[in-house]
């Protein structure tokens, strides 16, 4: 589905790719810059750690949605006038929804900072809890709401189905849906940043690899349920361990 669509572009949308790559590129160097800095230790900053999310989610989601927003630039090269903007609106809208989830992630932060429960690195320093929440993210890969968002996450044409987003709220509307999707779809994997670390680059890759797999294979469902079994193993071997 998506290669035939991306066909479709009549030319080379050079822009809105080189925006696109360029806001993934700064978020990383970014995350590169504050993953070099050291642990601060003391107060819980809750601006600037929500800002570090905010990033982190441009950087992670940013790069997967990319095949979508240019199904989307596809679907509205017409007008041409009026078409041009549109893209950018629906990827906006799109980095909307994350950001919201970029504000939970903080609170969560802000709560296990508080319990005493994270390590320097950022990450759940007893294993009792790390399991839990592997254990928990791999039982919602088997979910019907993972499934279910996970199409609406890997279908964007089916956000224009009933007709096509030809102005700026719309299309700005149709990127929040799709963010809520892809959200819903993919909350539980992003919580596993407090296993690996937040700061921690190398589970920042990894994560934004397998979402990207997710939405691009063609058995997404036995994708997720057989990384759901790993998790549920890791995490079971924590809590027995």
């Amino acid at each position: 589905m998506w290669r035939r669509t991306l066909q479709a572009l009549p030319t080379r949308p050079l822009p809105l790719v080189a925006s696109l790559i360029l806001a993934a590129v700064a978020s990383w160097a970014y995350m590169f810059d504050m993953a070099g800095m050291p642990a601060m230790g003391g107060g819980f900053m809750a601006w600037s750690t929500f800002v570090m999310w905010t990033v982190m989610m441009v950087a992670m989601m940013l790069p997967t949605a990319t095949p979508a927003i240019l199904v989307f630039a596809a679907a509205t090269t017409r007008p041409p006038g009026r078409s041009a903007p549109l893209p950018y609106l629906f990827a906006v809208g799109y980095l909307l929804a994350w950001t919201g989830f970029a504000a939970v992630a903080t609170a969560a932060q802000w709560g296990l900072h508080e319990l005493a429960l994270l390590s320097p690195g950022k990450a759940l320093g007893a294993p009792t809890w790390a399991g839990a929440l592997l254990l928990g993210a791999g039982l919602f890969q088997w979910t019907r709401v993972k499934d279910a968002c996970l199409r609406g996450c890997r279908s964007p044409m089916g956000l224009v189905a009933e007709g096509l987003p030809d102005t700026a709220g719309r299309a700005l509307r149709a990127g929040i849906r799709l963010g809520l999707y892809c959200t819903g779809c993919c909350w539980a994997l992003m919580a596993l940043m407090f296993v690996g670390g937040v700061m921690s680059l190398a589970w920042m890759a990894g994560l934004t690899l397998l979402i990207l797999l997710e939405k691009l294979t063609h058995h997404p469902r036995r994708l997720s349920q057989g990384v759901g079994l790993g998790l549920i193993a890791y995490g079971g071997w924590l809590l027995l361990g």
